[in-house]
């Protein structure tokens, strides 16, 4: 794992027991195939991860998928995965394998290094961006 960037699996662990019944919580790798697999068919995916735009770490992002385009060009430097959302999203239009609604709620990251623990800034923002997560969910339409 790479410190910050265990914020994804963090939030899952945190938000599972607040959600509706019948949402499943997947923590995957950020590799685009299992990803597109993964949400293709859903109403409403939510995608939770790390990212580095040069805010505040700890700082709660919210981009849904009309806004998507606003995110880094895949060879910015700003996701510690060497292919990831970008490319998941791509591959999800080019195969009519997109989820009717996507929201990507990031933490803003500080420690992309070796390490199972991220950092304090990212820890605190866990429960909001946990919150966050539930809140989709509930105003989703069932």
């Amino acid at each position: 794992m790479r410190r910050d960037d265990g914020v994804g699996p963090a939030v899952a662990e945190a938000v599972r027991d607040r959600l509706p019944a019948g949402v499943r919580v997947v923590t995957l790798d950020g590799e685009p195939t299992r990803i597109v697999e993964t949400w293709a068919g859903a109403d409403l995916a939510v995608v939770v991860d790390a990212v580095r735009t040069g805010a505040p770490p700890g700082t709660l992002h919210r981009w849904d998928g009309a806004s998507l385009g606003a995110l880094a060009p895949p060879t910015h430097p700003g996701s510690s995965h060497g292919l990831g959302l970008r490319e998941a999203l791509a591959l999800g239009r080019a195969l009519d394998r997109l989820p009717d609604r996507l929201v990507v709620l990031a933490v803003e990251g500080a420690d992309f290094g070796p390490g199972d623990r991220p950092s304090g800034a990212v820890v605190a923002a866990i429960p909001a961006a946990a919150a966050a997560v539930a809140a989709e969910f509930a105003d989703a339409p069932s």
